[in-house]
């Protein structure tokens, strides 16, 4: 049996999607799409090919009996409502990060979930990278003792090309167009909530406990942002780990800038790039290094879209869905918090 899948919110991000749904054709089909905007939604349509429903109101593409599972990609202030409709529609869905605003709206989203028995994935494509699946797996065997401490970093420099207009050149440069997201109210704060999101639930996935303490610090280095653009958070879990999630939109990251994750444990340390882990046990010189560039792949958010259509096929719960999510965003509005009142948050 095809999957057939609706398509809510046809933005940038949604290419890739639908790149990954193309890649597997023969087990589950786009065949309805939804945007405010007409000519987004025609356009992802094109993408796709074939029949394709195309509708200005998800509401209608939700009162289709014939759609299975649903894939949302809206800004963040409409998730909650997206969601929840979704799930009292009786759809299995996908949706991007964030889960939603606020711990209010996270509890709204639960109860529709339980109540309707559908599968939900909190759409965390970073956690299909392979050598978190393989760190994942060493630390679960033990290969590193006891954790001590978590770094998860996601830093890049979001600019704008140098322009050819060289009367422009020597003034401050500026931030390449984020739309809404540069909107407090739409995207729920700042670089935190929306790339910082990712080093946060790679943490979580890491770490493998309950947060119970956060501290967070906050700056604008670019001030065309009207909240953060970088982040330094520590998190405590009840397992004693330390974590820190390093995220910008101003900066590279430490080192070369492609680590996403270092552990320091008790019997050695690994650290990671997107396609290889490195591994040295307390009294070697050098690591050991796993490389995956063979086994990449070809992209995360075909590698999550994968897993949430065996997760609806096999029965289970995926990696990440509405219990992890909603420790993610805790997370992420105790930093604000935090930052905003210079105290430790107690979860």
């Amino acid at each position: 049996m095809t999957l057939k899948v609706g398509l809510i919110g046809c933005g940038g991000i949604t290419r890739i999607h639908v790149d990954g749904w193309k890649a597997i054709a023969d087990r589950a089909q786009i065949v309805a799409v939804a945007d405010v905007s007409e000519e987004n939604a025609r356009l992802r349509a094109d993408q796709i090919g074939g029949e394709v429903e195309i509708h200005t109101d998800y509401n209608a593409l939700l009162g289709d009996s014939e759609i299975d599972a649903v894939d949302i990609a809206l800004p963040h202030h409409l998730h909650r409502d997206a969601i929840v409709a979704s799930a009292e529609a009786g759809k299995h869905l996908m949706t991007e990060k964030p889960l939603c605003l606020t711990l209010d709206e996270a509890a709204d989203i639960a109860k529709a979930v339980q109540e309707s028995g559908i599968i939900m994935m909190a759409a965390h494509n970073q956690l299909f990278m392979p050598p978190m699946m393989r760190a994942k797996q060493m630390l679960l065997q033990g290969d590193l003792g006891n954790i001590y401490t978590i770094q998860s970093v996601d830093c890049f420099i979001n600019q704008r090309s140098l322009s050819q207009d060289k009367s422009t050149w020597g003034k401050p440069a500026e931030f390449a167009a984020i739309g809404w997201r540069n909107d407090p109210a739409k995207i729920g704060g700042g670089e935190l909530i929306d790339t910082g999101y990712h080093p946060t639930y790679r943490l979580l996935f890491l770490a493998g406990a309950r947060p119970t303490e956060v501290t967070a610090m906050l700056n604008t280095y670019r001030l065309t942002l009207e909240r953060e653009d970088t982040a330094d958070v520590l998190v405590k879990f009840d397992n004693g780990v330390i974590g820190q999630i390093l995220t910008s939109w101003a900066m590279p990251g430490p080192g070369s800038g492609d680590t996403i994750f270092t552990v320091n444990a008790e019997r050695g340390r690994m650290w990671a790039e997107p396609d290889k882990l490195y591994y040295q046990p307390n009294g070697f010189s050098t690591p050991a290094v796993l490389d995956f560039s063979g086994r990449m792949p070809a992209s995360t958010f075909a590698a999550e879209i994968v897993h949430f259509v065996d997760a609806i096929e096999g029965g289970f719960e995926p990696l990440h869905g509405v219990t992890e999510a909603t420790e993610v965003l805790q997370i992420i509005l105790a930093a604000y918090r935090s930052a905003a009142e210079g105290t430790i948050v107690r979860l």
